[in-house]
């Protein structure tokens, strides 16, 4: 909010006037808004004149051509009929991402939804359920999206190398504790890496990137990582965070309701399904990247535990999915 400070005045409303037509009327202060504030400079939501809530985000320039890919894949998913995919609105001129004072502006509709109640979404059946449809629907909403796109290249494998040169370098300690992940890593999974099949993802798809309508979907957000990734990322990524949220939450009934039902999908390979397992455990080092740059100790520690549970019970897992 601190950003928009000096912005919300007349002149900053006019030019909202001018590129969306959006006559406000007031800045809602007391709404709280999900996702994850760190994508932006800063965001608020504003009201009309005719009632109508809007989300607001202000980003740096350096951040235009992720944010205009972003909202052009979204723009196609919707268009393709994934609607509850939150569309970002187009200027008067066309544009998704005007300027304004050295800062590039995103309007879309603000919806409120049901707060997640964390961990007791794991019992949710209903919440599996939603998360299937979802990676279903989006997948055909997808389909060609590529060849009018262009994403940037992503590897995991990479990734987790990188991320191993890095804490070589600047945390020893750190390094020897996760090395041995690594190893069993390398015992198959990364000669597989770059064989496995692709596909559109999210690309950060978890419960809090939802807006809720108690255990049904609204509306998706935060696709500033979205591309063109394995095609069980998505799913892998859903199952480790509800993973780490409980010791038991692999087996519990969002996750096996969401497996059950992703089986009779053609979302994820037949070679995906084989690597699935491994892929869960593969995201976890974008998790420990995040607490690393936090300097979070009590969840790189977490991060750690939760690895070693996934590697020692690799195979157990591997036969549970396998529905």
């Amino acid at each position: 909010m601190q950003e928009f400070s000096d912005l919300l005045r007349p002149e900053f409303f006019q030019w909202l006037y001018d590129q969306w037509g959006l006559d406000v009327q007031s800045v809602r202060k007391d709404i709280e808004i999900q996702g994850s504030p760190e994508r932006t400079l800063s965001r608020v939501v504003v009201q009309d004149k005719s009632g109508r809530l809007f989300l607001l985000e202000k980003f740096p320039e350096n951040k235009f051509q992720v944010r205009d890919r972003v909202a052009k894949a979204v723009d196609y998913l919707n268009a393709h009929g994934l609607k509850d995919s939150l569309a970002y609105r187009k200027s008067k001129q066309g544009d998704f991402l005007p300027f304004f004072k050295g800062a590039c502006f995103q309007l879309s509709s603000f919806i409120d939804g049901t707060p997640v109640k964390r961990p007791d979404y794991l019992d949710s059946s209903a919440m599996g359920k939603s998360f299937a449809s979802f990676l279903t629907r989006m997948g055909k909403a997808s389909t060609g999206i590529e060849n009018m796109l262009s994403f940037p290249h992503f590897s995991m494998k990479a990734y987790i190398y990188k991320l191993f040169i890095d804490m070589k370098a600047h945390d020893g300690s750190v390094y020897e504790k996760f090395l041995p992940v690594l190893s069993f890593l390398e015992s198959g999974f990364m000669q597989a890496h770059d064989h496995l099949p692709l596909a559109f993802c999210h690309g950060d798809l978890h419960p809090l990137n939802i807006i809720w309508n108690q255990d049904e979907i609204k509306a998706v957000i935060d696709w500033e990582f979205t591309g063109i990734k394995p095609d069980m990322y998505d799913a892998a990524n859903l199952v480790g965070c509800a993973g780490i949220e409980n010791p038991n939450g692999l087996g519990m009934d969002m996750v096996m309701t969401f497996i059950e039902e992703m089986h009779k999908t053609p979302v994820i390979s037949e070679t995906g399904w084989r690597f699935f397992p491994e892929y869960v455990l593969a995201l976890r080092f974008a998790w420990l990247s995040e607490w690393l740059r936090k300097k979070d100790e009590e969840m790189i520690d977490m991060e750690h535990a939760y690895m070693r549970i996934l590697v020692d019970h690799m195979e157990e897992i591997r036969a549970a999915f396998s529905v």
